[in-house]
């Protein structure tokens, strides 16, 4: 889910998994694999890419409370 809403971003600004390394402080290797799906990253690391990215981390509770 994470992973899908990072990459249509980056897709949107035009940035490569390099820029978004550069941009975030995240290792450019580990960006490349999370973006092509063959690893995952912590909640902290998909928090900075977020942040990177302008995009707003928020908690859904479920069940409707």
């Amino acid at each position: 889910m994470f992973r899908e809403i990072i990459q249509k971003e980056v897709d949107r600004r035009s940035w490569s998994a390099y820029r978004l390394g550069k941009e975030s402080g995240v290792p450019i290797r580990t960006v490349q694999a999370y973006l092509s799906g063959t690893c995952d990253l912590s909640g902290e690391r998909i928090a900075v890419l977020c942040k990177t990215l302008g995009l707003e981390l928020r908690s859904t509770k479920k069940g409707g409370q």
